[in-house]
């Protein structure tokens, strides 16, 4: 490096121009829901079945429109301008609102009037036909792409509501009726002839006079009539209240069903939207929040890239500011940061040329290489400068004119070069290595997410490396050497260190005891830290989505769907209404529990459908009657040309349903133990040999059962990582005593850093499990520089633990306290983050390299005080103290 420095730095510049050529072409993942519902499971095989049979929907955005009663003249006509509007866009395919959408509903005879309204399946279709229109839940955080799951809060709820399918025909008199329609009411009669004592003849014509399905508001203007036709529709219907408004009646709900979109076009119409309403602000006292999938994956891009703008060049100028404070020499400030400018540019355009995205959580990923590349950085200069000294170059930089001093200068400065990396090289690959292997352990994790992280910042660690110890050794041995008084610089922090270790080697263990004492109090609180994941805990509580998700949840029927997948072996079977009836029967029983907000099945849309036709309240409660009933029911909303309604609930061949809950955001833990609750009573319900099975999916599930697999991943990738670092630092330094000496000061702040999580009550989830991989990796760091040192000494020079544990002191604690507020500070940036994920990992990491700075400094000497050495070679070196010198026998 130090012989051929312009052949290095051309392939150096090379490289990074030829990758960072690629960065433009990065792609930006939203999905917020990939931290908790990539889980693979054995659930993977019913989520993709789930999603074959009832569809997925992503392209849902929303309008909430908020006011003391919606259901009022201006914020009705506020809420119908907004629909109209939106209506006319090309890049919205449908609106969906109360003002805009055909209402089923009975009327008086006398002011149907001669007007035929349309078919009975085109009145069903856009009350019932389901596509999840759930929101911005943890369907939209954790849950895109996962098959058979909501897409959050509002997406769901609208699809619950409307489909897609729009039926066609009339509903006139009886000679007007579709073949299919007439073999259905006909088959009605025959099954429930108590309720329709006048059978079809007198059915059909009351249809025709009293049934109607058009939109309510008819033109730009909402009238008092419109508001009170619409406040009696609503009053025979059960099903649209919770869906697309608030049971008080303080929140209505626009869906808009977007057409396909790029991810870059999808912000632009995004951002136009937003502009529109900015442009035309609510009346007083209404007020209007966007909400949905694509709305928020756009916030979520935008969000992305804030924190790319401002993360990196703050985390950069922290590092500016204290390797300067700490170096007080302008190369030894510029050359690291040079590092891992060229670092990040060459793993950025990597990312973008393998087609992996920046993400929620590997957005981190170059504030990430900037710091632990700063890491080593000052290590290698912090060695340079001890070899310049040693070498006794204790002078300034001769003057310029004086050849023969300017060759001696040249000459030490490249011996400088090259003892820096015969002696920097194996400890900072080792320490990258470890960083590398505490990161690539999260490789045995469910999550996908985590899984990519740990590979593309395990790789970027190994990149970093490769950078350093070759940009600036080469470049180091160029520049003019640091002055005499840059030299002394920090001299004050060695002293201090050294008479520190002095200290701790007196009394080392009174100084074990102590951290014993400390450790046992960490673990025993750490025994409360909390395995848990709620919705809220990715968003601050005055975010824009934090407060669609808790309006949802407050008024509506929440964000979060558990879908239960009910198969059967043979068709035909969800016609029975026993079975349904068991169905039912969970249902009640789930509407009873407070985790749950609302349940949704085939068998309401059903009901409903035979109240309107019979408009006996009873129909809302009673039992099916038998399977024509059922059947018949099922072929009247089956009968139009469009999408049925029932085709998101159950198959054609009624071999397979869908039952829906509804869940409040209470946490992963509750959720399962609802969930295992629920389980019970299925099994109970459709009892043994009833040919039926279920089984689970759906975000609530997804999600939680995602958790439970946290602390075994947690324990399997630190298992992992310490069984690698042991055995690479036992090959290393060829002695299983200080691979095995290397382990507590490594694990120690680990444990402390979970107590810390219990004060600050943050539980340990998909986001959180992360940082102990990576905590691990850097606080071996510190470790490997003092074990090689001390090695160093007492193998190569012969010195006893004591001096050899001082010495080792002097040369690596200030560049391990420099290092160590290096990365306190630089991870303190990431407090900076638009994302709450991002803010408690830069908190966490923080405060465990507090840890390691007190484990490597305090505890680590120690140990190597009592156990450094073997009894054998302590035995020997006393012997060879206590033996007289040559001159002193003669």
């Amino acid at each position: 490096m130090t012989t051929r420095r312009a052949l290095v730095l051309a392939v150096l510049v090379l490289v990074t121009a030829g990758l960072g050529s690629q960065i433009p072409k990065i792609q930006v993942d939203p999905s917020v829901e990939n931290l908790i519902s990539s889980y693979e499971g054995g659930g993977q095989d019913v989520s993709a079945r789930f999603e074959e049979d009832f569809g997925d929907t992503d392209r849902v955005m929303v309008l909430l429109v908020e006011a003391d009663d919606v259901l009022q003249t201006e914020p009705l006509q506020h809420l119908h301008d907004l629909t109209e509007h939106l209506d006319q866009l090309e890049w919205i395919e449908r609106v969906v609102s109360l003002t805009h959408t055909p209402m089923p509903r009975r009327i008086d005879a006398d002011e149907a009037g001669a007007e035929a309204p349309s078919s009975f399946d085109d009145l069903e279709q856009e009350l019932f036909d389901d596509e999840e229109l759930d929101g911005e839940g943890e369907g939209d955080l954790e849950g895109e792409g996962e098959p058979g799951e909501d897409d959050g809060g509002l997406a769901a709820l609208e699809a619950e509501m409307f489909g897609e399918g729009e039926g066609d025909g009339d509903l006139g008199g009886e000679d007007d009726f579709r073949p299919e329609v007439v073999d259905a009411l006909v088959s009605l009669v025959e099954a429930d002839p108590d309720r329709f004592p006048g059978g079809f003849r007198e059915l059909g014509p009351q249809l025709q006079r009293e049934l109607k399905a058009d939109p309510i508001v008819e033109g730009e203007a909402v009238t008092e009539e419109d508001v009170e036709e619409l406040r009696e529709s609503l009053a025979q219907s059960d099903l649209v209240e919770g869906r697309l408004l608030s049971e008080d009646h303080s929140l209505a709900v626009s869906a808009l069903f977007l057409a396909p979109l790029e991810a870059k076009e999808m912000r632009q119409r995004v951002g136009e939207l937003r502009e529109y309403l900015a442009a035309n602000p609510p009346p007083e006292g209404v007020e209007v929040h966007l909400g949905g999938l694509p709305y928020l994956r756009s916030a979520i891009v935008e969000n992305i890239r804030s924190d790319q703008i401002i993360l990196v060049p703050l985390t950069l100028l922290v590092c500016v500011l204290l390797l300067g404070i700490a170096l007080r020499w302008l190369p030894g400030v510029l050359l690291p940061i040079g590092a891992v400018g060229l670092t990040a540019v060459m793993v950025v355009g990597a990312m973008a040329l393998a087609g992996e995205p920046f993400n929620v959580l590997n957005n981190i990923i170059p504030t990430l290489l900037i710091i632990i590349g700063i890491s080593d950085s000052i290590h290698l200069i912090g060695r340079y400068r001890e070899e310049l000294h040693r070498a006794g170059e204790d002078q300034d930089e001769p003057a310029k004119g004086s050849a023969e001093q300017e060759a001696s200068a040249a000459a030490s400065k490249a011996a400088a070069g090259r003892l820096t990396v015969r002696s920097m090289a194996v400890a900072c690959l080792l320490t990258s290595v470890t960083t590398a292997v505490g990161l690539a352990s999260l490789l045995v994790s469910k999550t996908v997410m985590l899984r990519h992280f740990g590979v593309t910042s395990a790789l970027g660690v190994m990149a970093a490396y490769v950078v350093t110890i070759t940009f600036l050794p080469a470049i180091l041995t160029w520049v003019k050497k640091p002055s005499k008084a840059a030299r002394k610089a920090g001299g004050g922090l060695e002293v201090g260190i050294m008479k520190m270790t002095a200290w701790v080697l007196k009394r080392p263990w009174q100084i074990l005891a102590l951290t014993a004492v400390l450790l046992g109090l960490s673990i025993w609180g750490a025994t409360a830290l909390q395995v848990d994941h709620a919705l809220l805990d990715q968003f601050d509580a005055d975010d824009p989505v934090a407060r669609t998700t808790r309006l949802l949840e407050e008024k509506l029927d929440g964000v979060r769907p558990l879908e239960v997948s009910l198969r059967a072996d043979e068709a035909g079977r969800f016609y029975d209404p026993e079975l349904l009836a068991a169905v039912d029967e969970v249902a009640a029983w789930a509407r009873g529990r407070d985790e749950v907000l609302a349940t949704m099945s085939q068998n309401d849309m059903l009901r409903q459908s035979l109240y309107l036709l019979s408009e006996d309240p009873m129909a809302r409660e009673e039992r099916f009657r038998n399977r024509e009933q059922v059947r018949a029911l099922s072929d009247l909303l089956e009968a139009g040309d469009g999408t049925s309604p029932l085709a998101t609930w159950v198959t054609e061949d009624r071999k397979h349903m869908r039952f829906q809950i509804k869940v409040r955001d209470v946490g992963a833990q509750a959720t399962m133990r609802f969930i295992e609750d629920l389980e019970g009573q299925l099994e109970g319900a459709l009892g043994e040999g009833s040919g039926v099975r279920f089984a689970f999916t759906g975000e609530a599930y997804d999600g939680s059962i995602g958790m439970d697999a946290v602390v075994g991943d947690l324990l399997n990738s630190l298992l992992t990582a310490v069984v690698i670092i042991f055995v690479l630092l036992t090959l290393l330094f060829r002695s299983i005593r200080l691979g095995l000496l290397s382990i507590p000061p490594n694990v120690i702040p680990l444990v402390f850093t979970m107590a810390y999580m219990v004060w600050r009550q943050i539980p340990l989830n998909a986001a959180t499990v992360i940082i102990f991989s990576i905590s691990l990796g850097l606080a071996v760091d510190g470790s490997i520089h003092v074990l090689a040192r001390f090695r160093e000494e007492t193998r190569e020079r012969h010195f006893r633990a004591h001096p050899a544990l001082i010495r080792a002191a002097r040369g690596t604690g200030r560049a391990i306290v420099v290092s160590c507020v290096t990365l306190m500070a630089g991870f303190g940036v990431l407090l900076m983050s638009n994302f709450v994920p991002v803010r408690r990992f830069g908190e966490l990491i923080a405060v465990t390299v507090g840890g390691t700075l007190f484990a490597t400094l305090v505890v680590q000497p120690a140990l190597l005080q009592i156990a450094g050495i073997s009894r054998r070679v302590a035995r020997r070196q006393r012997d060879q103290a206590r033996q007289p010198a040559p001159q002193d026998a003669e």
